[in-house]
């Protein structure tokens, strides 16, 4: 099942198309977001079935670029890309709990704020005694992660 890459030249949205075979492939499709005609671009050769592995004993040849590398690398930008939204989407989260405060005559920080105990994902602003201990409470926690990676560094090396 060969994969096509697709760019649009009006809006520039650029698309992978799976194709059931080779024969079924269009040099055109219309676009997703502007319903253009897509065309269809050259891309990088897949290597694989020139340069098979060898079939002798021993370890696999290093990365050649081939297809299975480059589906890893985008599980992994789809993984992070993921990861990066969610962050984006807290962080304006807090943002509009920062407005609403300040536009209520309150200065309001980041740091001010910790998520509500109700497992809304909203957030809620504490006081400046709930603060320090809940940076406390981060501190400590810090300290003991740093701890423990340090204690098992030291003994994989007592273990050599």
């Amino acid at each position: 099942m060969p994969i096509y890459e697709y760019r649009c030249d009006d809006c520039g949205l650029q698309v992978e198309k799976l194709w059931k075979s080779i024969s079924g492939a269009k040099d055109t499709i219309p676009c997703e977001g502007c319903a253009q005609p897509m065309k269809k671009l050259l891309s990088a050769a897949n290597f694989a079935f020139v340069f098979p592995k060898s079939q002798t004993r021993g370890i696999d040849p290093p990365s050649t670029g081939t297809s299975a590398d480059w589906n890893c690398d985008k599980a992994i930008g789809r993984d992070a890309e993921e990861k990066w939204k969610k962050i984006e989407l807290r962080n304006s989260d807090k943002d509009a709990v920062i407005r609403d405060e300040r536009k209520a005559g309150k200065l309001v920080t980041r740091d001010q704020l910790v998520h509500k105990e109700d497992g809304s994902g909203e957030y809620r602003v504490i006081k400046e005694p709930e603060r320090i201990r809940v940076n406390e409470n981060r501190e400590a926690a810090f300290a003991i992660s740093q701890a423990a990676k340090a204690q098992a560094a030291g003994s994989k090396k007592n273990s050599k």
